[in-house]
């Protein structure tokens, strides 16, 4: 019979391609992780992973396998959801997944009184560009601006962020304002890495740079806040963050500037377990309250 934590370990390594990354999410050694792995591959007699210098691939037997193993942690998980937390109430971890900028800047200032009517809860926050994955519990709750794709996540809409394009004074002294209906000709960007998911400037913002130079790119809202205010560029922001961030000035623009939708996700399995509803409903309220400086405009 095949052993579920066999599995565990396949998983990993697959998800995150080499040895070191797998250890670190199992919180295991890499040696421990390259010897489960031979030895799962020596009892089902068949190879699951091509090894290159780079990265571990599956193979077709390996796929195969995967596909089963990630049937098996849903449904393992599913009952995880069901069985636990009911009857202790709102006591215990949280975790939750959303942009740097959003935890420092928005959820740090909202959060102390919710937090202060549950003693017994923890909340894990966990800042990270990447889309951490409620269908494999990497995160209980997820708020992102986009839309939830997958039938398993519950989601609500929970505010509206407008953006707008920031530079500070000193930068605005140096180079003047800048011409927009010529592609802002002469000036300087901040601008995102390709990394960062789904950002409300990558439609909007080309045609209004199109004749400027990027001199930076960063792959976080605060980090592009910190590089325009030090007078490096101009960048596009959160209105909350920018209209918050000292010696930047919001500039006017051609055309309207754009917005995202906030939604908050959880899967299915976890929405009625006692600290994850109580902390999905506090942190909506925090939002609520919070709304009229996440869209100025409304």
């Amino acid at each position: 019979m095949i052993d579920w934590s066999d599995l565990q370990f396949c998983l990993a390594v697959a998800r995150h391609g080499t040895l070191s990354a797998a250890a670190k999410t199992l919180q295991v050694t890499q040696p421990t992780v390259g010897r489960r792995i031979a030895a799962f591959e020596r009892k089902l007699a068949a190879k699951l992973f091509v090894r290159t210098p780079r990265a571990w691939t599956l193979t077709d037997v390996g796929r195969s396998v995967l596909q089963h193993a990630e049937r098996m942690q849903a449904h393992a998980l599913s009952a995880e959801s069901l069985a636990t937390g009911r009857d202790a109430g709102v006591v215990g971890r949280v975790r939750m997944t959303a942009s740097e900028w959003m935890i420092c800047s928005v959820l740090s200032a909202a959060l102390a009184p919710q937090l202060a009517r549950h003693p017994g809860l923890c909340l894990e926050l966990i800042a990270d560009v990447r889309h951490l994955s409620l269908l494999k519990r990497e995160a209980d709750i997820a708020l992102r601006p986009s839309p939830f794709k997958q039938k398993e996540i519950a989601q609500r809409k929970v505010g509206v962020l407008s953006f707008g394009l920031y530079a500070s004074d000193a930068y605005l002294s140096r180079y003047g304002q800048p011409d927009f209906e010529r592609g802002a000709d002469g000036h300087v960007f901040v601008m995102a890495t390709d990394d960062m998911n789904n950002l409300a400037d990558y439609e909007w913002l080309p045609p209004l740079a199109a004749n400027a130079r990027v001199a930076v790119r960063t792959n976080g809202r605060e980090p592009m806040a910190r590089l325009a205010a030090a007078g490096i560029g101009i960048t596009c922001l959160p209105r909350y963050l920018g209209d918050a961030t000292p010696h930047l000035r919001r500039l006017e623009t051609p055309t309207r500037s754009p917005e995202r939708t906030l939604w908050l996700g959880v899967h299915r399995a976890a929405r009625t377990t006692p600290r994850i509803r109580a902390a999905l409903s506090f942190i909506s309220e925090a939002l609520s309250h919070l709304q009229h400086l996440l869209n100025p405009a409304l």
